[in-house]
């Protein structure tokens, strides 16, 4: 599947971005306009992001006639993941994880009448699409990448290594939604934590929001010490039909892959912003420390996430490889 959804991609986007560089309508980047989008590509003319579009769809052609010729070699597994994170992790911005985490509430609101369709519909457009399909192609380069340079299981201790450094990883990957969630909720219940009370009284009305952010985020933490605890490999007793079961070592790993990606991206388009001096959070929020800090540590999240991912997948794999 990832080989024809990236051949599929590289044949589309490779026609898109040469159209798009001789002017072509439909391109879904800023192209330097003001304009709702932070990625990388926002800034540059349309001649220069349909030109980058299309040098990826090739590199990403090439790599999936590789792979459906055989297995990779290092060398172009490496390029596949390097060109798998750029696409998916570099490029997009806060717009994959506000789509995905906005899109189910607006729905249930939606179907409880408290909000209307065309609400959804606003959300997706065709720039917040395309960051979706990019994401989805480099996900799907970096599978391939990562199969073949994981290969097999490894030497004896290999497990015991990927546990040290899964540990360290999962702390870290605990630690930054926690501080998260302390300030949002810490707002909610009135709290200035880490801003000031004017600021405070200024958001009062959107700290549900943020509230609601950090309960997501407090869960994610505690599935995410699953990757280090022996119920993340067996399901537990309170699982009806699945417990004493082993856990498929894909699905935990995998999602928390697929959930560091989009906090990796919004978290570096948060930390480009600050670095350009841009607007970070709401208005008058620049010198307020608790209403832009903790997303400068969505990388270190994100990163830490995936390193604890991988790090559970090694150990599950020697495990099952070896008596």
């Amino acid at each position: 599947m990832p080989v024809l959804i990236i051949a599929v991609w590289s044949v589309s986007y490779l026609v898109l971005g040469l159209l798009w560089a001789l002017g072509a309508p439909g391109y879904p980047f800023d192209a330097g306009r003001a304009g709702a989008g932070n990625t990388l590509l926002d800034p540059l003319p349309a001649a220069v992001g349909g030109s980058v579009l299309a040098v990826s769809a090739l590199v990403a052609g090439v790599v999936a006639v590789l792979a459906a010729r055989g297995p990779l070699n290092r060398a172009t597994a490496v390029v596949a993941v390097v060109a798998g994170v750029g696409l998916a992790v570099l490029l997009p911005d806060v717009r994959i994880m506000m789509t995905a985490g906005y899109l189910p509430v607006m729905l249930a609101a939606a179907l409880a009448g408290q909000a209307e369709f065309s609400m959804i519909a606003s959300m997706l457009t065709w720039p917040s699409v395309n960051l979706l399909i990019l994401m989805a192609v480099g996900v799907s380069l970096m599978v391939l990448g990562t199969r073949a340079l994981l290969g097999e299981p490894g030497r004896p201790g290999s497990a015991a290594r990927a546990f040290r450094v899964g540990r360290y990883a999962t702390a870290v990957a605990v630690a930054v939604p926690v501080v998260y969630a302390v300030t949002r909720f810490g707002w909610l219940l009135g709290i200035p934590v880490g801003i000031s009370d004017e600021f405070l009284a200024y958001i009062a009305e959107i700290t549900p929001i943020g509230a609601g952010l950090g309960a997501l985020g407090l869960l994610g933490a505690v599935l995410t010490v699953g990757l280090v605890r022996p119920w993340g490999e067996i399901w537990p007793r309170w699982v009806p039909f699945l417990r004493g079961r082993p856990i498929p070592a894909r699905l935990p790993a995998y999602s928390a892959l697929a959930v560091s990606l989009p906090i990796t991206s919004a978290g570096l388009m948060y930390v480009r912003q600050k670095l350009s001096g841009e607007q970070v959070g709401p208005a008058g929020a620049a010198d307020e420390l608790g209403a832009w800090l903790p997303e400068m540590l969505w990388p270190l999240w994100g990163a830490a996430l995936a390193v604890a991912a991988l790090a559970y997948l090694t150990r599950r794999r020697y495990h099952a490889r070896r008596p």
